[in-house]
This record gives structure tokens, C-alpha cells and sequence, in this order.
């Protein structure tokens, strides 16, 4: 998450699919990590600002000493939350070689961040540029794919962009299919995909 964007049309999406789930027990014991690549530009009222456009409390966001520029180890290692995780980089999964790292979350971290607690949902927001949604998801799924044996996912899908879950417990991540498929009815075929990834040995 950027400073400059907070409060864009995609910080209401992100809060209305949150709050929906939440409230369908899809997602459970729910924090926010803003993944903030701009850390020393944020205040308290930003991050109160961020937790009201998510429709969370200002409790569930998961706040770092260290930053995402100076050690991403040491950063990742401060989220001691086991329950559900909703992380939002800048752009997404990281899937090439872009120096820009501080805007993404690494397939690695992902993974680490599944094993660490059974049965967790991972989201991720999955921003896409000059493609298919669906091609872009299922390269940041591959990219998982390598470091982690298997997992279920689901993904909510607009032109532009999309918010992936993954999970180690598929039944998770098909609960959070049919929940969509709830809301949107006739019109979640064209924004849900769901399936199960397994490594091929």
C-alpha cells in the first residue's frame, strides 16, 4: 500500500469484500497488513483512515518496527498473528526479476506465511496491467507453486484487478468461492475462479 493511493476507489472495494466475508464466517480472527512501502510518510491518521476504508478496527492492523526496504526477514518475522491475513503490496505477487521489491510480497513470504499457521487465509491483492486477469493470477499461483506443495486458492477478478486467497485447507478457500458465489450470483462466473495446486514431484 501507498500513502498516495489511500483512499482511492479500490480501498471501498477492498473493505466491502472484507466486511462481507467477515460477516459470512468465511474469513475469521481477520488482520490487515498494509504492507507499507512508504512507512515513514504514515501517521496515525492514516492508518485510522486505512482500518475505516477496510471497515476493520484499528486493532487488526498489524503495525512493524522494521521496513519492508531494510530487512524483509526481519519484517516478516514481526507478523505473530495466526489468524486470517490480508496483505496489500503496491502491485502484488512477485513473479519477475522487478528491482522494485518494496512493492511486492514474494511467493517465499507467502508460502512461510501459509505454514506458519494451519488452515490460514492468505489474501493478497494482485494488481494487473497490460494482460488477462486470469493469465496474471495464474502466474503469481505458479509462482507459489514452487514453494509450497499444495494449496487451494480463489480469486475475485476485474480487469484490473484481483484479490487472491490461498490456503493450505482447500475447504477454506471453497467456502470463500460459494460465499462469492452467493453475492454475485449469475455474474461470478466471470469474476471467481477457484481450484486446488499441487507440486508435481
Amino acid at each position: 500500500m501507498n500513502l498516495e493511493y489511500l483512499g482511492d476507489a479500490l480501498d471501498h472495494w477492498k473493505g466491502s469484500l472484507f466486511e462481507y466475508l467477515q460477516t459470512e464466517g468465511v474469513l475469521r480472527d481477520f488482520a490487515v497488513d498494509p504492507m507499507a512501502a512508504d512507512r515513514k510518510h504514515w501517521n496515525e491518521a492514516d492508518f485510522s483512515l486505512f482500518a475505516r476504508l477496510l471497515r476493520i478496527k484499528r486493532k487488526q492492523i498489524i503495525l512493524h518496527k522494521e521496513s519492508l526496504e531494510s530487512s524483509r526477514d526481519k519484517y516478516f518475522a514481526e507478523i505473530v498473528h495466526g489468524g486470517d491475513i490480508f496483505l496489500d503490496p503496491d502491485t502484488g505477487i512477485k513473479t519477475s526479476g522487478s528491482s522494485q521489491i518494496a512493492k511486492y510480497v514474494r511467493a517465499s513470504e507467502l508460502a512461510s506465511l501459509l505454514r506458519s499457521a494451519v488452515g490460514r487465509v492468505v489474501a493478497v491483492y494482485q494488481h494487473v496491467r497490460a494482460q488477462k486477469t486470469c493469465m496474471r493470477v495464474d502466474v503469481c499461483l505458479e509462482a507459489v507453486k514452487e514453494k509450497i506443495d499444495g494449496f487451494g486458492w480463489c480469486s475475485y477478478e476485474s480487469p484490473t484487478v484481483a484479490m487472491i486467497f490461498l490456503c493450505d485447507d482447500d475447504m477454506r478457500t471453497t467456502c470463500i468461492e460459494r460465499a462469492l458465489g452467493s453475492l454475485l450470483g449469475r455474474h461470478a462466473e466471470r469474476r471467481v475462479r477457484s481450484g486446488i495446486v499441487r507440486r508435481v514431484a
